[in-house]
């Protein structure tokens, strides 16, 4: 199955679906954000014509002109087409509660001449995850399309849907929809079974500018009646109530993140200001009912140019609910570490990722040696952010369990010698070893377990980590010292320079910058990872993970690019302390250029990757990216103060 990367997303908090640049309807996990996926594909067309004299093209074809964006700050999609003298939008909403996608669509003339046909979706969906023993009818009382598997349900109905056809999804069946839709004449049918697969659309004959608007419903249900149900509640509320509704709702939500960035007290870019918003917009999306993330929306089940995405880690979990706190929205953190409670492994660690119910998913970063140990690590340190900065948070006994036993897990894998951590996974899922940014990780976990649960054994333990990476993890190069990755499987040591060194700094801030010598550190360390790691991109500059890396052909990423840009504006303010202004705003104005920077890689409706390119040149992969939205939030956030 080929790789196919979304544009745009809308959801809430049981559904998540993602969109292509064209209007298709890619993926839709219900009634987990990690779910199965119930769609192989849900594509829109056009047949130009009369049935059986015309032309069918899908419109992610060169046929059409495309432009996709959100309506204003909120989550309503709107996708414009055209081709010859037709335009086509598409304006699509998920209203909160219910497993429900509205699509309006608009046809206009925009020609001298009439314009004549079908608009039409073929609907190849595999409920349930299932291609096999699915059921497709139409309902003529109602005129509702239904398709069904076991406990799950599509329900389509609406105005848009004038004509139909039933078939079977193989290239070797005469019916399927498909080559109904190429002829331009539907069936209208009744039944079919097994493979399934469907059109539904209408016909237009449009004088010059002339326009005409549908509606189409597709609800989801965990039962036939269920998805009728929600179909009943859409087409009797409307299009319209449901887009004012959305509306309503997204710009409450981006008064607490705005009222926080207006607090900064410097205006900011109008691209900055736009991303920042669509980021905080965005990033409920990906958060589940359950208290967790998914990294991104799963774009690659099978798992053939990547990993997969559409999981979580408790590491950009932390990172998730970090950012979210920064813009004023602490809510996201409550649930994320009760969900830690509850999914925490009996020996006190946490896996490298997971389904959001709990269940440990696909791994490869296996303990003891294995271990991605800065998952563990993570967790602490964003567990003593949120103690630090949200007033009413509520430390339960659990939590204190919770942290206890990850703790005694850290220090059981110090190694006595050197005090740094034995052998682990590193960030990128590539190496084994002991790493400046697990390190960093474990020691900012030991800091905040020490304060919480009033323990001098775990303080003392963050003391012994810390001395062990400044023992170990220091070199100096022409004069410059500065941090490198650490140590490698076998004890050597590993030279090499990684971003993620970078964690010694922001988020863990193992390097005490109040004191000149560790203040030295993060400057030397900011300049080689500069100039190892900087490269010319889009004009300007962006930040590669680390030297030798073959992942994606080494290009530079979002989280990588971001992480530096907050960084940069970290030391800037300890510099404004310290009255060195000329050096603080040469750090303030490279760490604007990176939030920039990557602007230039997100989709077309604004959403940021993780990487700056694809694997087959692709300009972007793996959008919305979590981990990447909440760094932007917070790098614009400290630009914002200081500037």
């Amino acid at each position: 199955m080929p790789v196919y990367l979304p544009t745009s997303i809308v959801g809430n908090t049981r559904n998540l679906v993602t969109l292509g640049h064209s209007g298709e309807v890619m993926a839709w996990f219900y009634p987990h954000k990690d779910a199965f996926q119930h769609i192989t594909a849900c594509l829109p067309c056009v047949y130009f014509g009369h049935g059986q004299q015309g032309q069918l093209h899908f419109t992610f074809e060169s046929a059409f002109e495309r432009q996709q964006n959100y309506v204003g700050d909120s989550n309503v999609l709107q996708t414009t087409l055209k081709s010859g003298n037709v335009e086509i939008e598409f304006q699509d909403v998920m209203p909160d509660n219910w497993p429900l996608l509205v699509r309006r669509i608009r046809v206009s003339n925009i020609g001298h001449d009439h314009w004549n046909g079908g608009i039409y979706h073929l609907g190849d969906w595999k409920l349930g995850g299932h291609r096999e023993g699915n059921g497709v009818r139409f309902d003529n009382s109602d005129r509702t399309l239904i398709q069904n598997h076991r406990e799950f349900a599509l329900a389509v109905g609406g105005d848009a849907l004038d004509s139909h056809h039933l078939g079977k999804a193989g290239a070797n069946w005469n019916n399927n929809a498909r080559y109904a839709l190429e002829r331009g004449v539907l069936a209208s049918n009744d039944l079919e079974i097994g493979d399934v697969n469907f059109a539904a659309g209408f016909y237009v004959d449009l004088a010059p500018g002339q326009s005409v608007e549908r509606t189409l419903y597709f609800a989801l249900g965990q039962s036939e009646s269920e998805a009728k149900n929600v179909l009943g509640v859409g087409k009797t509320r409307g299009f319209e109530w449901f887009k004012n509704e959305r509306i309503r709702l997204d710009s409450e939500f981006l008064e607490r993140g705005l009222t926080t960035i207006q607090q900064g007290g410097a205006p900011l870019d109008e691209k900055l200001l736009a991303a920042f918003k669509r980021s905080l917009l965005a990033l409920p999306l990906l958060n589940g009912e359950e208290g967790a993330a998914v990294a991104a929306p799963e774009f690659d089940p099978e798992f053939i140019s990547c990993g997969g995405y559409g999981y979580h880690w408790p590491r950009d979990g932390g990172e998730y609910v970090s950012g979210l706190i920064d813009a004023g929205y602490p809510e996201f953190a409550q649930g994320f570490f009760n969900w830690c409670a509850r999914h925490q492994d009996m020996r006190g660690l946490w896996h490298q990722r997971y389904h959001l119910n709990g269940e440990s998913a696909p791994n490869w970063c296996l303990p003891p040696e294995a271990l991605q140990v800065d998952e563990v690590g993570a967790v602490g340190w964003a567990f003593g952010k949120t103690v630090g900065a949200v007033s009413d948070f509520k430390v339960t006994p659990q939590h204190r369990r919770m942290l206890k036993s990850a703790s005694d897990y850290l220090v059981s894998r110090l190694d006595e010698q050197t005090g740094v951590h034995r052998n682990a996974f590193d960030t990128w899922e590539t190496f084994i070893g002991s790493f400046t940014y697990s390190n960093a990780a474990i020691y900012a976990h030991l800091v905040t377990a020490g304060k919480v649960c009033r323990s001098k054994e775990y303080t003392a333990a963050a003391a012994r980590v810390k001395a062990g990476v400044l023992a170990h993890f220091v070199r100096e190069t022409n004069g410059v010292r500065h941090l490198v990755r650490g140590f490698k499987g076998d004890g050597s040591p590993d030279e090499v320079i990684d971003s993620a060194n970078l964690g010694a700094i922001e988020p863990f801030g193992l390097l005490d910058l109040s004191v000149d010598d560790e203040l030295d550190i993060a400057l030397g360390t900011l300049q080689i990872i500069t100039e190892r790691l900087e490269v010319d991109w889009q004009g300007s500059r962006a930040i590669r993970r680390f030297e030798g890396d073959e992942y994606v052909g080494g290009v530079p990423a979002c989280v990588n690019t971001l992480w530096m840009a907050r960084c940069c504006l970290h030391v800037a303010t300890e510099l404004i302390r310290r009255g060195r202004t000329d050096e603080a705003t040469v750090l303030t104005n490279r760490a604007e250029g990176f939030l920039k920077v990557v602007l230039t890689r997100a989709t077309a409706t604004g959403l940021l990757p993780e990487l700056m390119q694809g694997p087959d040149g692709q300009t972007f992969w793996a959008a919305p990216h979590g981990w990447a939205m909440s760094s932007f939030v917070s790098g614009v956030l400290k630009l914002a103060k200081l500037k």
